[in-house]
């Protein structure tokens, strides 16, 4: 029968202004319970119960600030595309953030998570890589996904800006449902899931008319570089955790067990 070790942290430790009496546990899986060593039954690191596979017991270092820094990268340099920063308006140069760090990182930390058994870190960094990944995927010439539609003229261009706001409007459902599912992990994590289901929103906005809405698209251009932020600031504190320096709080949301 398992142990229910966990203890209610008052208001000030929830929000990590005060030490928290669970120690780092909340930042390794969604259940507050942290990896270490374990013996499974029946043996030890030579156990021969099964012939050319001993048994060995690793704790998996956390993906949750991976899934962070992926996630923040790619979405800081969509906003800045988005608010037009110094006049860049080419949305190509997404793809160096979102193909390695957002589709690719986020897969890595995927695998990762269920290999820890986190379920929520595990479907968030999945949805992650599969959203980033596939909005960047358009701009590939060699997908022709792009292509398809311009080869119309301004009718093929005014379809693809609809069923790119289509996609918008489709990728904020997971996003919200994983808000919805954030209620006992961090402030920063729950606010940008948050963020960029109002993001996704307005982007979708922008476009499904036919033609861009500047400001619609520099609106949420805005709330994705205050994401990236979010972002970065999560993984900074998780990973200063695990190290042993409790610097910057991680604001974890009350837990309801």
């Amino acid at each position: 029968m398992a142990v229910n070790n966990y203890k209610h942290p008052n208001l000030k430790e929830q929000w990590g202004l005060a030490e928290d009496p669970n120690a780092s546990d909340h930042i390794v899986t969604s259940r507050g319970q942290k990896l270490t060593r374990t013996v499974t039954a029946g043996g030890h690191d030579v156990d021969s119960s099964q012939p050319g596979f001993p048994v060995y017991h690793r704790r998996i270092a956390n993906p949750f600030p991976l899934v962070c820094i992926a996630t923040g990268a790619s979405v800081l340099m969509l906003g800045f595309i988005l608010v037009r920063n110094r006049s860049i308006t080419n949305p190509s140069i997404y793809m160096a953030m979102a193909l390695p760090l957002g589709m690719f990182g986020n897969f890595a930390a995927c695998m990762f998570a269920f290999a820890e058994g986190s379920t929520y870190l595990a479907t968030i960094s999945g949805t992650l890589a599969g959203l980033l990944g596939g909005t960047a995927l358009q701009f590939l010439p060699w997908t022709g996904i792009q292509a398809t539609y311009l080869a119309g003229g301004a009718a093929g261009l005014t379809e693809y800006y609809k069923a790119e706001a289509m996609v918008y409007f489709i990728a904020l459902i997971p996003i919200f449902l994983i808000f919805v599912a954030s209620a006992r992990t961090s402030g920063p994590v729950a606010g940008a899931a948050l963020l960029i289901t109002v993001a996704l929103a307005l982007l979708g906005a922008a476009y499904i008319g036919g033609a861009e809405k500047f400001i619609i698209a520099k609106a949420s251009g805005a709330i994705f570089i205050i994401i990236g932020i979010m972002l970065f600031y999560a993984a900074l504190s998780v990973m200063l955790a695990e190290e042993g320096w409790k610097i910057l709080p991680v604001f974890p949301l009350p837990r309801l067990d």
